[in-house]
């Protein structure tokens, strides 16, 4: 062992890398709970007697002699951003009384300002109350380094009076107003860490330079991050737009008062920068109309942004902003926060003050909820928290612990009392991690626990809120963080309940008998061990080559992907001046993608996970060419952008575990010719055509793949497309035209739709109005062109009907049958739901889904949550065709589907006409995306087999599927509408029919030609 490798492995340094790592943890806590940095500075004679951590220790000079009257501070950015403050005596000692936080960053620094000396410490962010450490800590003082900022604006004049700052050891060290030259000067204590200088001014924009190494880069050993420079480091702001931000209760009421942040910026290929770092520089407070104006907004930045609200009152919700297709306002409304409270006792009954209470909140929104409090003199809490979630609440700490309490949601306005807990004994989960052949001892490690309460599924009778329609798992859960020490032990104490052992999978997947999923009721102790058979991280030196005899390759790209059991992790590097790279690599097996800067040579290879070594041969790049022409028009499709990306398997024992990874992008000329010239030699390509429909938009189509083996370039040919109507789309009013006028009476119209209702399983949404009615046009505008509002209405089937004088007596008719009067407002709009046999359920006129006077996507959006569809459990409906088929002898048709695409509408209409004819051998079922647990079941079922939806399989009575819509070339059917489709699916009938006839299956195939 080298020295550096000593060095690095004393527990001092392992203990200050990971308390680093605890302060780039922590400021991704700050921003899920939505805690603004208030600074607060009280004495040392004054901090709170109660949970104290005490610090003593000595400050010196360079000629390690006692300095006295040199201010000594310590400093927490959690809760609240604070420090307590003291000053040496005669003997440069110095004691401090720091308040013990929850979760906790320390920093301490001596600062002498006569003559620029500082020191400083960064303290674990551990409870450390007993680490005999905290007293005796010495602080060296040395000369401050002086760091020099220069702000100009586009044309390089001075910009005075702008923002500007620097951030060190992940956090921020100083900030101040640039003078009339646009300079401003800090002063840093020698051994920080720099990482980002930045300048902010209303009216110029921002500019950031960042001096650590990128993220994708960190496992890089040879990459080392910019330096920081001895001149003035030049800040340039390039202009600026103004964003407005509006803040309302879900009733449209304006919100003021409340603090509102961007989170990310980011320039051009450049790493981003995170506001976050200093939100208390670039928040702005809501004035009595609920608004702000950011007018520092770059004009670089063209990525959504992302912009935090938070307060006391309300939950946090995010608002995304698209610069590319925003008008400068971005409205956001927010649930008012509802408490949840209760009361803490022993097991005698008496209440305990100082317990802590974490609550944990999930619904269908982005952001979940996570608070903790401490109970009071008579043992109780209290939690302002998010509604429309459903809840775990947890209460104990490491003497005791309790039951949780979940299974419930918390809705607006209605607080919850009661909540109640009495205490136990805690839990002690206890155990060691061990690594390698000797059972090394895996020091200062973490990894998370994870308490789980109950998911939504099983929280009978609660529908939460679901704008987007989302079908992710709903299920609160509350982290333990833990760490081995030194010996790889590790302790923590709980309660009762579900966990789930988190950041060890790569471990797990190395000992099938680790435990990682248990329950806790009432026992002392648990006692779980680990051990992995090699480290989960290891060192991987390259070199890249090319020619015969091999040459190093400098500056050559090194890309590689490797799969964990749940994710892709990827490693990037650049060769030095000898070819040669190093990195970190977890220990899984890695494919590895190299280039030579200029990309005219390239190669891939695949390294085990115990590899050290690897050399990476670069061949002359493969060419593919072609050219792409509309089929109807045969006119050159022009610039189309195309994906290709090398096809991969991440795990040689399951085929459905592929990725399109080491990709890049070309774009057809105005002739529709295309050429890719990089394509490594024997790999695999998808081809993959992006037609940009909309803003925002994409529509995308599998163009080839192709393997080019040597360098003769590969020609594609001419290739006929149907692209979507990427030009000369309906325009709105076009599309208003079209929807009041099919065919038929209204009355006829509704019986056609509820037909189709039936089939598809979908609410019908009927809209009454006048084709120039401004609401009508409103929600028609949100039908067409707003993303979430089109993804809602995958649950319904719409229809308009048109209410204008003179087409009135016939939309009464079937206004009539639906229990309404086309009379006042409603004459001119009104929208009625019924369920799939036109049974009325729900009706709105245009003021219940406005604010503020207009029809809003969000007032829509909760008008249709409310009346979607209820879903099905798509293991329960599985199960009950198996159990039929079994009682009846019958194969299972299992089709995955979706209201939204057409071919799945017609097999579906298929099915269900000849019903008479195939049933008696089959029982259809549709896992529809919608269904709980459909996702899952459909995954499992296909077993990797490519192709969209319509995908379908026959089972037999006990499961097993015995034939699927992928032909022999395992190409998907969808519907058969091709002769090959038709064939395929005569097959599939032969090969399961019980008591069909060949007659039967022939009329069945023939009838797939028949029109509806």
């Amino acid at each position: 062992m080298n020295q550096q490798q000593a060095r690095s492995n004393h527990p001092s340094v392992r203990k200050w890398k990971r308390a680093r790592r605890y302060v780039d943890y922590f400021y991704f806590s700050l921003l899920i709970l939505g805690t603004f940095a208030v600074s607060q500075t009280v004495r040392a004679e004054d901090a709170e007697k109660k949970e104290q951590l005490t610090l003593q220790g000595i400050v010196v000079d360079e000629q390690d002699k006692p300095v006295k009257g040199v201010k000594v501070f310590v400093e927490w950015l959690y809760p609240e951003k604070g420090q307590v403050e003291t000053r040496t005596d005669g003997q440069g000692r110095f004691t401090l009384h720091a308040p013990v936080q929850n979760e906790r960053v320390h920093f301490i620094r001596a600062e002498r300002n006569v003559a620029h000396l500082m020191a400083q410490q960064l303290l674990s962010w551990e409870k450390l109350t007993d680490d005999p450490a905290l007293k005796q800590l010495r602080l060296k003082l040395q000369p401050a380094r002086r760091v020099e900022l220069l702000v100009v604006d586009a044309a390089g004049k001075p910009i005075a009076n702008a923002t500007a700052g620097v951030l060190a050891d992940n956090r921020e060290w100083g900030t101040g107003l640039t003078d009339e030259q646009g300079r401003i000067v800090f002063r840093l204590p020698r051994d920080v860490t720099f990482q980002k200088a930045f300048a902010i001014s209303d009216g110029h924009g921002v500019d950031y330079k960042i001096f650590s190494v990128p993220r994708e880069m960190t496992a890089d050993r040879l990459e080392r991050p910019p330096v920081w420079p001895d001149h003035p480091v030049e800040l340039k702001l390039e202009g600026a737009r103004s964003l407005k931000v509006l803040l309302t209760e879900t009733d449209g009421t304006p919100i003021p008062g409340v603090r509102v942040y961007p989170w990310y910026i980011q320039k051009p290929n450049y790493p981003h920068l995170n506001l976050s770092n200093i939100n208390s520089l670039v928040a702005e407070t809501t004035d009595a109309d609920g608004a702000v104006v950011f007018q520092w907004i770059p004009d670089w930045h063209q990525k959504q942004l992302t912009i935090w609200p938070s307060d006391q009152q309300h939950s946090k919700q995010r608002g995304l902003y698209d610069p590319n297709t925003g008008n400068g306002t971005l409205t956001i409304q927010l649930e008012k926060l509802v408490p949840i409270s209760g009361r803490i006792t022993l097991p005698d009954g008496s209440p305990v003050r100082g317990v802590e209470v974490k609550a944990a909140g999930k619904g269908f929104l982005p952001d979940d909820f996570r608070k903790s409090v401490f109970t009071d003199e008579e043992g109780r809490y209290t939690i302002q928290a998010a509604p429309n979630m459903i809840y775990l609440v947890t209460a104990g700490n490491r003497k005791w612990a309790s039951a949780p309490q979940t299974g419930f949601a918390l809705w607006p306005g209605k607080p919850i009392e009661n909540l109640d807990f009495q205490l136990r004994p805690a839990t002690r989960i206890h155990g060691r991690i061990t690594v390698g052949p000797q059972n090394e001892p895996l020091a200062d490690h973490s990894f998370n626990l994870y308490q789980f309460g109950q998911d939504l599924k099983n929280t009978h009778g609660v529908t939460l809120p679901n704008p987007k329609y989302s079908r992710k798992m709903v299920r609160p859960l509350i982290a333990h963080l833990v760490s081995t020490d030194e010996m790889g032990n590790f302790e923590v104490s709980v309660g009762d309940g579900q966990f789930v052992v988190r950041g060890l999978s790569w471990i797990v997947s190395q000992n099938a008998d680790t435990v990682t999923e248990f329950v806790i009721n009432g026992e002392p102790e648990k006692e779980l061990n680990f051990h992995a058979l090699r480290p989960q991280e290891g060192a991987l030196t390259g070199t890249v080559v090319t020619g015969d005899p091999p040459q190093p390759v400098a500056d050559a790209k090194v890309i590689g992907v490797y799969a964990r059991s749940t994710t892709v992790g990827k490693l990037v590097s650049t060769t030095d001046k000898f070819g040669k790279f190093r990195v970190n690599r977890e220990l899984y097996r890695t494919v590895i993608y190299a280039h030579s800067k200029d990309k005219k040579r390239a190669g891939v290879v695949e390294i085990g996970p115990d590899t050290k070594t690897v050399t990476i041969p670069l061949r002359p790049s493969g060419t593919v060419a072609g050219q792409l022409i509309d089929a109807k028009t045969k006119q050159p499709l022009k610039e189309v952008e195309i994906r290709y990306g090398v096809m991969l398997r991440l795990d040689k024992n399951d085929d459905s575990r592929q990725s399109i990874d080491f990709s890049d992008t070309t774009t057809t000329d105005q002739t529709g010719h295309f050429k890719i010239d990089d394509l490594v030699l024997g790999q695999k390509y998808r081809l993959t055509m992006v037609f940009r429909l909309e803003p925002g938009i994409s529509s995308l189509r599998v163009l080839d793949t192709v393997r080019v083996e040597n360098v003769k370039p590969v020609d594609l040919g001419t290739r006929e497309m149907e692209p979507p109507r990427t030009q000369g789309r309906p325009t709105l009013e076009e599309r208003i035209t079209a929807t009041f006028n099919e065919p038929g009476t209204p009355t006829e119209r509704f019986a056609r739709q509820k037909q189709k209702a039936r089939i598809t399983t979908q609410h019908n949404l009927i809209l009454f109005g006048d084709p120039q009615n401004a609401p009508v046009r409103q929600l028609l505008q949100l039908r067409y062109y707003d993303g979430k509002v089109r993804r809602a209405l995958n649950s319904f089937l719409m229809m308009s009907v048109d209410t204008s004088p003179d087409k009135r007596p016939a939309a009464q008719q079937l206004a009539k049958t639906l229990d309404q009067k086309l009379t006042g407002d409603h004459a001119d709009f009104l929208l009625v739901i019924t369920d799939e046999q036109g049974k009325p359920l729900a009706h709105a006129d245009h003021r219940a889904i406005s604010a503020n006077g207009k029809i809003t996507s969000g007032q829509v959006l909760k008008f249709l949550e409310t009346n979607q569809v209820p879903k099905l459990d798509a293991r329960e409906l599985l199960d009950t065709a198996l159990k039929q088929a079994k009682e009846q002898n019958k194969r299972v048709i299992v089709q995955e589907t979706a209201t939204w695409r057409g071919p799945c509408r017609l097999l579906s209409q298929f099915l269900d006409r000849e019903r008479e004819q195939w049933q008696r051998d089959y029982i259809w079922i549709k896992m529809d995306h919608r269904w709980t647990g459909a996702d899952e079941i459909m995954k499992t079922m296909r077993g990797g087999a490519q192709g969209g939806i319509p995908w379908w399989a026959i089972l037999d009575k006990d499961g097993k599927v015995l034939i699927t819509s992928n032909d022999e070339e395992g190409d998907n059917i969808g519907f058969p509408s091709s002769s090959t489709g038709r064939e395929h699916f005569r097959g599939m009938l032969e090969k399961t029919a019980i008591r069909l006839t060949p007659m039967d299956v022939n009329e069945l195939v023939e009838a797939l030609k028949q029109k509806d």
